[in-house]
């Protein structure tokens, strides 16, 4: 499982530009941490000297927001970037905006920043501008996304969430689309920015419609939603705003 989660992040890495040369030299220096289920990798008090990327399991990625509460933003796989937030920061102690912890068993590659300085140093100028547009495009796509949220009703929101999950996530089964995380209706909520009774009424809403189903502590989609487009440039986390913390109903 690490390999396939080295070969999506070195194929991601390849797509924003980064040359062959360049992604070998930040693979020949990283180190594989393994953390058990439930464990954090990111903590609002640790150091944002380096960069997380999952190799193996799923994690969970929150926001650090008001008064010490979290928002779940959602899930990073093997491929994905967990820890990346503060990358541009300068050094020194700055504290990182996200947390992270192992929804499964987990395993990681910690890449250290001043390596992937280094790295990117070396690059030509037009490798570099080809990269700071192609970050300039995710972020602004996030944006997007923050905002669209804020008018989505909770009942879209949570088809959204399900079609992101199918498409990064699922697996063909006989009645549908296993979804593999195993996700409770506390973390379903996060991720909408509503509460679990809400969670629960929209589950059992779309249950009786037929639209899901259950297997175990997972759910199976039995009319997917329409997925999200892959064009929009983001793939690892997608951020989910809050309703409940900005006075917009669902």
């Amino acid at each position: 499982m690490v390999v396939e989660g080295e070969e999506k992040l070195k194929h991601q890495l390849a797509r924003c530009g980064l040359p062959s040369e360049a992604i070998g030299a930040l693979f020949n220096r990283y180190t594989i941490v393994r953390y058990p289920k439930g464990s954090r990798l990111l903590a609002a008090a640790s150091s944002a000297d380096a960069v997380f990327a999952v190799m193996s399991g799923m994690v969970k990625v929150y926001c650090s927001g008001w008064e010490g509460q979290r928002v779940l933003i959602g899930l990073a796989g093997p491929g994905d970037l967990a820890g990346y937030a503060n990358f541009g920061a300068p050094a020194g102690g700055k504290l990182p905006l996200y947390e992270a912890e192992a929804l499964t068993v987990a395993s990681v590659a910690l890449f250290a920043r001043h390596d992937l300085l280094r790295v990117l140093r070396g690059l030509e100028a037009g490798t570099l501008l080809a990269m700071t547009e192609m970050i300039n495009s995710l972020w602004s796509a996030m944006v997007h996304r923050y905002a669209h949220y804020l008018v989505m009703p909770l009942r879209e929101r949570l088809n959204d969430v399900f079609a992101e999950l199918a498409r990064r996530y699922g697996k063909r089964s006989g009645q549908g689309i296993l979804l593999l995380p195993e996700l409770g209706q506390e973390a379903l909520a996060e991720m909408i920015g509503g509460s679990r009774p809400m969670v629960s009424k929209l589950l059992a809403e779309m249950a009786a419609e037929g639209a899901i189903a259950r297997e175990g502590r997972r759910y199976i989609l039995l009319q997917p939603p329409q997925a999200p487009s892959e064009a929009d440039g983001t793939s690892a986390v997608r951020p989910i705003t809050s309703a409940r913390r900005v006075g917009i109903g669902g």
